[in-house]
């Protein structure tokens, strides 16, 4: 398996910023994440949007939606510097 941090350079501005937005640092994040501790990385956000998120990431086909849409590619397009 490749390490992450050199196969994905382009996620440190989305990690970043998902780091301000959720109120900690873009390193405990991403060991949150890496470590599967989304209720940890996403405890700062209100009740309503915990929800919203848990349930688009536990329906494949409703994360794949999102992640294709216009506005997710124009984003990722925009952090990646690309």
């Amino acid at each position: 398996m490749t390490n992450n941090n050199n196969s994905q350079p382009n996620m440190q501005p989305l990690l970043r910023e998902a780091a301000k937005q959720l109120g900690t640092s873009p390193a405990e994040l991403e060991s949150q994440l890496k470590n599967g501790e989304l209720a940890k990385a996403v405890k700062n956000l209100p009740p309503r949007q915990q929800a919203m998120l848990n349930m688009a990431l536990s329906d494949k086909a409703a994360c794949e939606k999102l992640l294709s849409s216009p506005q997710a590619q124009a984003l990722m397009k925009k952090l990646s510097g690309k």
